[in-house]
């Protein structure tokens, strides 16, 4: 049995888009905008959190702030079965953590519903009063999140091969480096699949293959 599983959160515990898609959307900023963004971080023109202040300069012409990105999260809702899966680990005495490149505000947000140990996700700096300042604290780099998985592993004093870590896109591989298990859940890219050890697309399916 795992001591510890760390779950990616968008398109993994929650169906949705990624929560910076979700603020996009929110802010009405083009496609096009967000996709040369996203080219250059992905073509290694820029780092990941040269790419977080360049999305967040989209939204400036609707003076954002952390009201706004509160209530572009508002209607996220966690699945039944999601909350189910989770559950049932957690009484089986498995710690439970989030590791997302997205934003903070929604990864926290989740994390307190389903009690788990710890959320580790991306910041939006605003001033005392709330209003978005363009920059952002990356905590959680998505080719690097192996560094999230490390930093677990000292805090709960558990070798990494007691740690399991379960996502959904190939940004989620690099969490694989060294765990004991690697699992896929609702793959979007092949690559993710061919890395993970099994992959499901039900997290009641994954949670049985774990506890049997």
């Amino acid at each position: 049995m795992y001591k510890v599983i760390i779950f990616d959160l968008d398109g993994t515990l929650i169906e949705r888009e990624s929560s910076w898609e979700t603020l996009h959307r929110y802010f009405d900023v083009t496609d096009r905008d967000v996709n040369a963004n996203l080219d250059a971080f992905v073509n290694g023109h820029i780092n990941y959190e040269k790419w977080m202040e360049l999305d967040i300069a989209l939204w400036k012409t609707k003076d954002p702030n952390l009201s706004h990105v509160h209530d572009a999260f508002s209607e996220i809702e966690i699945p039944t079965e999601t909350k189910a899966a989770i559950t049932r680990l957690k009484n089986e005495g498995v710690k439970i953590y989030i590791v997302s490149s997205g934003i903070d505000v929604l990864a926290e947000l989740i994390g307190l519903q389903l009690g788990v140990d710890g959320v580790y996700s991306n910041t939006l700096d605003s001033d005392d009063n709330g209003v978005l300042t363009g920059s952002g604290t990356c905590a959680v780099d998505p080719l690097q999140k192996h560094e999230a998985v490390e930093d677990i592993a000292a805090r709960e004093g558990v070798p990494l091969s007691d740690i399991a870590c379960v996502g959904d896109t190939k940004y989620d591989i690099s969490m694989f480096k060294g765990v004991g298990g690697k699992f896929a859940l609702n793959p979007k890219h092949q690559e993710l699949i061919d890395a993970a050890d099994a992959s499901f697309y039900n997290i009641g399916n994954l949670v049985d293959h774990i506890l049997e």
